[in-house]
Formats: C-alpha cells, structure tokens, sequence
C-alpha cells in the first residue's frame, strides 16, 4: 500500500508471516531505501492509515496480520 506524496515513495507490503517490506526514500537523494521490520513494531498511526487505504476484500487479513 503507498503512503507517499507526489515525490517521495513510501510503500508497504504485508506478508502473511507478520513482515513488513517498506520501501521509501528518505529524501530527493536518499531513493529506493528498503526494510524490513515486524508488523507489531509499526506505529498504530502508521497501521491505520494502512488499513484505511487496504482494499475492503483485504481488510480483515490485514487487520490480522497488523494486529488490529
């Protein structure tokens, strides 16, 4: 799911063992950043917006794997 603007990228993609792949840039110089960090470790401000632009057939899996 993306949470970026206009210029900078910052896309989650949630996998069924609780991972979550980020990849962003930091900044106009610092592009195509990945990471992977625990679904639990998110910030529940970052886990809502993420619920809020998941398609409604995936909401319930990812409410599940976002621990909501």
């Amino acid at each position: 799911m993306y949470l970026g603007n206009s210029m900078l990228d910052d896309d989650y993609t949630l996998y069924e063992d609780g991972q979550v792949k980020r990849f962003y840039d930091r900044n106009q110089w610092s592009l195509n950043n990945e990471e992977w960090v625990d679904a639990k470790n998110l910030s529940d401000g970052i886990k809502q917006k993420l619920l809020d632009k998941c398609p409604e057939d995936y909401k319930n899996k990812a409410r599940q794997l976002l621990g909501l």
